[in-house]
């Protein structure tokens, strides 16, 4: 049944000693308080506050209470939702354990959803109505059930139906005189038995009315996209904080969550243009996950990288890079730089793993003072023991972290104070729990944590300066602002799509209507939020955007009869377009004699003016796009490699290359290799030459990979090698052959997988790739800037010496799907895949010596541009700028590349 409504300021005359207020939330219960407190006067500046609290909370103090009672015998432990949840995991995986591919985290967090709605809702479900997930639920139900007696725990819902018997029997002291429910758009059948109860012990139930009155103006504005709408917004709230200073504005987002960074972008900018030079006020009401604030995800990467020290005497290097660059340990401001240079190291080296003295090792010469710490730390660390309960695993993780240098140097700011004390809480909220867990080992442990952690939702106080609220729509809920503005609402958020629980019948769920059961009940939820977004402000603006990308967007179907306010993006200067003087410059300093290119793949690069270390790279990135050669050889800038991993197609490629060069330096040529068939020794030294390379090459790999890599290695070497065998007779002149040029200004280095001497004298140049993709060179070739030059730069240019000709240049892919050759020819080399000077039409009339001498022109004029400082940001093909790694310095949008 219903109960009667009572105004706030009846409400407020009322003794605070015989009221009790129930909220929906800690918000709601805030608001209350500070609502009271703007109600005291000169005449009377103190009086009794009433007890106000969530309705969560007040169950868990009533359940305190009972434990005092000399009658109850009610259960030692409570779990709370953390605790639950594992708990749900534990037998859901024990029931399903023939099930390995039933995802067990969710499966528990739906099962724990559902036995909250049944005792909310107080769900019957007759057995016609029973379906094969809600029969599974009821199995999980009892197991998890029978675990709880086995623990002597309850949980939420076991307290609640415990706090309920004890206010029927009368053993649970109310306290007061009238009970007040605030906040509540609706009452579960639980909660309404319980209001019900407390009112036949003798006690009041009211319901406090809402104080706001709904807005005197609201209108709607239609923005063309997303962007525009968030910048709409801004431009807006700046408009607002302009002509009322002290006025507090709110900007509500609907899908706050993931518009955060543009949404600090868009007020930064608008504040910008506001008051250029006052710091921008503005707070943004986003919890995220514990785990995601930099200082705890750099104390688990700590913890992490010494367990897996502690587990298998190696760590992998992007555990180690994510440790060193999360900092928050000993030197991390003085060794900054240097815990930055170790973790360059691991990415450019390619390292997969390093052994335990290999870190202590590298870490001593980068980075000393974290180096002295962390042998104390990981000291401490192997002296703990194999397994043990949560609260001594806690203990040992805060002792580890101290003794690291945990939070690190330098003062902390009130964020950061806020997270340690969130980190510190949330760990001895795991202890709390230990009697779930029992005694676990350390990566047990440690996964724990990360899950609470990543559960834990955690925001640092807001600005009490701030007068600009950014925040979503539960959070605005009850709130009071001089000016709203709500983004977002589209036909697909308000209302939004029904998400019933799984596991439980729909047709159960709805005749209960259920939250998030049926489009109906969420229209129901949507006409109360709806209403309670109007009483936040008198004035009122709400948008949404025509378009996200290519689909066409609708606006909410509550904002159909608002009116429509028409707003533009403002421009600076009064909307007025000043007068644009351009510059385009596109040269950079000429290349000095001796200094060119420094190489950004070595440690050593140290800008500009670096040593010569340019490999044949420069040129064909100058012919690309000039401005990234300049960017990424002369500034010696470039995106940082990811970090190594199996199977990583770099580390496969460079197994592979150096697999047949070791079987090329042991068979000299043609008839070597058709004399080891012969011998059948071809398998043995293959044999050889695999393991050789995977020593140098997969050290870092589990066995069980190594040993399939390395046959998958055998596999296609002796497909390549039966091609071999039916060329024309070569031999092997050169491998891995490295050669050097100078050009004026410029110096540059080649290298080259190998060069083949046919019987007739000629050359033939082959480069190994040992990806998947297109190889054919013939658009990259006939082009009037060739690109992949490397073949025809030597064929061209460092061929050119007058003793041999080059009549050949072939690319060869060694990939287990495909062994393939394409390339160019000048005549026949017995090499099936080569085409001639006549299949290509650019060439087709030219003799080989013109096309290396065109070739040889282009190579001078890259280069010549190159030295000149040329570095326009221009692009001959979009498909050009596929691998770029310095993309964001080029700031090319896509629309350009596809124009150009």
């Amino acid at each position: 049944m219903p109960f009667p409504e009572i105004s706030f300021a009846e409400f407020a005359s009322l003794p605070g000693q015989d009221v009790l207020v129930l909220t929906v939330n800690n918000r709601q219960s805030r608001r209350l308080i500070t609502d009271l407190a703007a109600e005291l006067s000169e005449e009377r500046r103190v009086r009794q506050a009433p007890r106000i609290l969530p309705l969560s909370a007040w169950i868990r103090q009533a359940e305190e209470s009972l434990t005092f009672l000399s009658q109850d015998d009610g259960p030692a432990h409570v779990l709370d939702g953390f605790g639950a949840r594992q708990l749900w995991r534990q037998v859901i995986a024990q029931q399903e354990s023939h099930r390995p591919l039933l995802d067990v985290g969710q499966a528990a967090a739906l099962a724990m959803d559902a036995d909250r709605l049944m005792a909310d809702w107080r769900l019957d479900v007759p057995q016609a109505m029973a379906t094969a997930e809600y029969e599974r639920l009821l199995v999980w139900r009892q197991a998890y059930h029978e675990r709880l007696r086995e623990l002597d725990a309850q949980d939420a819902n076991q307290m609640f139906e415990r706090v309920c018997e004890a206010v029927q029997d009368g053993r649970l002291d109310l306290s007061c005189r009238m009970l007040l429910l605030s906040g509540f758009a609706e009452l579960s059948p639980r909660l309404q038995a319980l209001a019900d109860m407390v009112e036949r012990r003798g006690v009041e139930v009211r319901v406090l009315e809402h104080r706001q009155p709904e807005a005197r103006s609201a209108v709607r504005v239609e923005a063309p996209d997303p962007d525009a709408e968030w910048r709409l917004a801004a431009q807006w709230a700046v408009a607002q904080l302009r002509s009322n200073p002290q006025g507090r504005f709110a900007i509500i987002a609907a899908q706050l969550e993931s518009s955060v960074p543009f949404a600090h972008r868009v007020l930064r900018e608008a504040w910008k243009l506001a008051w250029p030079d006052a710091p921008a006020q503005y707070n943004i009401a986003v919890a995220r996950p514990l785990s995601e604030w930099p200082l705890v995800r750099a104390a688990m990467a700590w913890l992490r990288v010494q367990s897996e020290f502690l587990r298998q005497g190696a760590c992998g290097a992007d555990a180690l890079g994510q440790a060193l660059l999360g900092g928050a340990c000993a030197g991390s401001l003085g060794e900054a730089s240097g815990r930055a240079a170790l973790d360059v190291w691991l990415r450019r080296r390619g390292i997969l793993r390093m052994t335990l003295a290999e870190w202590q090792e590298r870490l001593s010469l980068m980075a000393p003072a974290l180096a002295q710490a962390w042998e104390q730390s990981f000291g401490h660390a192997q002296s703990e023991a194999r397994a043990d309960t949560l609260d001594a695993w806690m203990d040992r993780f805060r002792q580890g972290l101290a003794l690291l240098g945990f939070p690190g140097e330098g003062v902390q700011d009130s964020a950061a104070h806020q997270t340690l004390e969130a980190l510190d809480q949330a760990m001895d909220g795991l202890v709390a729990q230990a009697f779930v867990f029992g005694r676990i080992r350390r990566d047990a442990a440690l996964s724990a944590l990360e899950r609470l952690l990543a559960q834990t939702l955690f925001q640092p106080q807001r600005d009490p300066q701030s007068r600009l609220d950014v925040l979503g729509m539960l959070e605005a809920e009850g709130g009071r602002w001089d000016g709203v503005w709500v983004l977002g609402l589209t036909d697909d958020v308000l209302p939004a799509m029904a998400k019933p629980n799984p596991l439980l019948p729909l047709q159960v769920l709805r005749q209960a209507n259920a939250p998030r059961a049926t489009p109906a009940r969420e229209l129901q939820w949507a006409q109360a939020m709806y209403a309670a977004l109007l009483r936040c402000a008198p004035d009122m603006w709400f948008s949404h955007a025509r378009l996200q990308g290519e689909q066409m967007l609708r606006p909410s179907p509550f904002l159909q009869g608002l009116p429509v306010q028409e707003m533009d993006l403002a421009r600076e200067n009064g909307g007025v377009s000043p007068a644009l003087e351009t510059l385009q410059d596109e040269w950079g300093p000429a290349l000095l004699a001796g200094r060119s290119a420094p190489d950004p793949e070595r440690d050593d690069a140290s800008g500009p003016h670096a040593a010569v270390r340019g490999g044949i790279g420069v040129l064909d990135t100058q012919a690309r796009n000039p401005l990234w050669a300049f960017v990424k050889y002369r500034l010696g800038a470039s995106q940082l490699p990811a970090y190594a991993q199996a199977s990583d197609p770099n580390i496969r490629g460079s197994f592979l290359h150096r697999c047949i060069e070791l079987v090329w330096r042991m068979l000299p040529g043609q008839e070597a290799l058709k004399a080891a068939v012969e011998r059948n020794s071809l398998d043995e030294l293959l044999q050889q030459a695999v393991e050789q390379a995977a020593k140098e090459y997969l050290s870092g790999y589990p066995e069980t990979l190594r040993r399939l890599e390395s046959l998958r290695a055998r596999d296609v070497l002796q497909a390549w090698l039966g091609a071999e065998l039916q060329r024309r007779p070569f031999h092997v002149q050169d491998l891995e052959r490295e050669a050097n040029w100078r050009h004026g200004a410029l110096e540059l280095n080649v290298r080259l997988d190998r060069i083949d001497r046919l019987d007739d004298g000629s050359l033939v140049v082959i480069d190994y790739k040992t990806g998947i993709g297109p190889i054919d060179p013939k658009s990259h070739w006939m082009r009037e800037r060739i690109v992949n030059l490397q073949l025809p730069f030597y064929a061209a240019v460092l061929g050119d010496s007058g003793e041999s000709s080059v009549d050949a240049l072939a690319l060869v892919r060694l990939h287990a799907r495909k062994i393939e050759v394409r390339g160019l020819a000048d005549a026949d080399t017995g090499m099936e895949g080569l085409a001639q000077l006549a299949d290509w039409p650019m060439y087709a009339q030219s003799a080989w010596a013109d096309v290396m001498r065109q070739w040889r022109n282009t190579i001078e004029a890259l280069a010549d541009e190159y030295a000149a400082g040329h570095a326009a940001n221009r692009i001959w093909n979009p498909s050009d700028l596929d691998y770029c790694d310095v993309l964001p310095f080029l700031r090319l949008k896509e629309s350009e590349a596809n124009d150009a």
